[in-house]
């Protein structure tokens, strides 16, 4: 489906002002001579002109999910003419990553940088393990710190 808003003319052609002033009035007193069912219905075409075009829209965003018809005409701004429908695709096929980016760095090649740095980051802790049994870190309390800007004994 082709959503198109409602034009201007649209309006104008339905609109209770373009009516004549005396509606009801024979035409050789400047009216079209409506009878009371007439002035009723030219009171009520704007209004359902309006329905029938917001119910086909509704109609159309509840087409079924395996047609997509809707994702096929909203454009996402990725690429010239892609669609909500070629996103979807992407997400199904795995390839949306290629899309992707972190620190702009693509998200594949950002994955797999983490997962070489994550592994080599295991190898140097298993051979460092080896090396040290226990290591105790003693960074001192509150009172070290001050006897250091006292200008006392740095141990």
């Amino acid at each position: 489906m082709n959503i198109q808003p409602i034009s201007d003319s649209e309006i104008s052609a339905l609109k209770v002002s373009s009516l004549p002033t005396r509606p009801t009035a024979p035409a050789a007193f400047g009216g079209r001579g409506y009878t009371a069912s007439e002035m009723k219905a030219a009171f009520d075409m704007l209004p359902l002109f309006i329905i029938e075009r917001l119910n086909a829209l509704i109609a159309y965003l509840k087409s079924e999910p395996d047609d997509y018809s809707v994702a096929r005409d909203i454009l996402t701004g990725l690429s010239e003419g892609h669609t909500l429908y070629d996103l979807f695709g992407e997400i199904r096929e795995g390839s949306l990553g290629d899309r992707l980016s972190v620190l702009g760095e693509a998200l594949p090649s950002a994955l797999t940088d983490i997962r070489l740095e994550l592994a080599d980051l295991d190898k140097k802790i298993e051979s460092a393990s080896g090396e040290i049994d226990n290591l105790l870190l003693d960074a001192g309390g509150p009172a070290d710190m001050l006897e250091i800007e006292e200008g006392g004994s740095e141990e």
